[in-house]
């Protein structure tokens, strides 16, 4: 197996780098520096407030910190991504283990009372399930945290510009359903141009995907040029260049964008611009986004993956979230085989139609 991961990354360094020729060297236009952005000290503070005292970090044969392995984040679904109002005012580290256990304990039976139970499926605890019980990440996710966002401090994601609204306002419409249809479930289904990038098995997750009822497993592969990223979810893979290209042209727009890495330390600092403007963040165009993502093992089984967001057109200022990523050999990728004998998209479609003839049930 082993040998089969390698030949494979070996084949997807060689396209990046023909990919890197095509593009001709070009430069994206000018930002301001990822590693200087309003709020990066607190970021690196968060960081090293997590790092296991008296560890030293593992390196590779060829001298780059060891962030390389099999990850989850399965038990960090369920954390709410911004700071709950019960705890306004307070830092992760003021909750008591008291408090922070009632609250896990909360967001445990909250997960269960949202899972799609409905005669006909498996039982867990005497409660019928519609889907297979080992779909679900969720239920028993033991947490890390209070919260994901760390900068600002209090903990919020900045507020949005007029554009920002502007763009949240025309998303939500365009995935409405028209007032008077049958059913309010799912969204328009009057064409496959209605349906997201995910129902169409083109993209999930990518940027970024949150822990959630499954496919939380990820790989991170490192050689001295490359990092690449897997993630389990629709099988999806970021090549990370090391060797300081620049940014292809304004032209070129990946689903996920270019990502570029470099050291900062201990830490693997990862820019990624010219995203397609298809893709949509947090309900807003990533036309003008940019990812700064560190990666740091912060102990033995332990990887901070935070991610500043900065989209200048949609948010007041850059702001963080980071996730906890645990090594676990147990959590292998599996194929997510979204497409091969997918009718999904047919079948919303057809419900659609359905729906119009006010057949389909709400």
């Amino acid at each position: 197996m082993r040998s089969h991961i390698t030949r494979s990354l070996a084949v997807a360094v060689a396209l990046v780098a023909v990919s890197s020729v095509a593009t001709g060297g070009q430069t994206s236009s000018a930002r301001p520096d990822a590693l200087s952005l309003t709020g990066s000290e607190n970021v690196r503070a968060f960081i090293a407030s997590r790092v296991q005292k008296d560890w030293t970090p593992p390196m590779t044969p060829w001298g780059h910190p060891d962030i390389s392995g099999i990850f989850t984040t399965k038990d960090e679904a369920n954390t709410p991504f911004e700071r709950p109002d019960e705890w306004a005012g307070r830092r992760m580290d003021d909750i008591t283990p008291k408090e922070f256990a009632e609250a896990v304990a909360q967001r445990q039976q909250a997960a269960v009372e949202r899972a799609p139970f409905a005669g006909g499926g498996e039982a867990q605890e005497g409660v019928a399930i519609a889907v297979p019980i080992h779909w679900f990440d969720n239920l028993a996710a033991k947490n890390s945290r209070p919260w994901f966002v760390v900068d600002p401090p209090e903990g919020k994601v900045p507020a949005r510009t007029p554009e920002g609204l502007r763009q949240a306002d025309t998303i939500a419409q365009r995935r409405a359903v028209p007032a008077g249809a049958a059913t309010t479930r799912g969204g328009r289904r009057d064409t496959y141009l209605d349906r997201s990038l995910g129902d169409r098995c083109i993209v999930v997750g990518g940027l970024s995907y949150l822990p959630n009822l499954y496919g939380n497993s990820y790989q991170i592969l490192q050689t001295p040029d490359y990092v690449v990223l897997r993630q389990e979810m629709v099988h999806e893979a970021r090549m990370i260049a090391l060797d300081g290209r620049p940014q292809p042209g304004a032209p070129v727009h990946p689903h996920f964008g270019n990502s570029r890495g470099r050291w900062e330390g201990n830490t693997l600092v990862v820019e990624t611009t010219n995203i397609h403007p298809s893709m949509v963040y947090r309900n807003a165009s990533a036309k003008d986004l940019r990812l700064v993502e560190r990666f740091t093992r912060i102990g033995p089984n332990k990887v901070e993956w935070t991610v500043t967001v900065d989209s200048p057109s949609v948010y007041a200022r850059p702001w963080t979230f980071s996730l906890p990523m645990t090594e676990d050999n147990t959590q292998l990728i599996h194929e997510y085989a979204c497409h091969e004998g997918n009718f999904g998209l047919a079948n919303l479609l057809t419900a659609g139609r359905e729906a119009d003839k006010g057949n389909a049930p709400r």
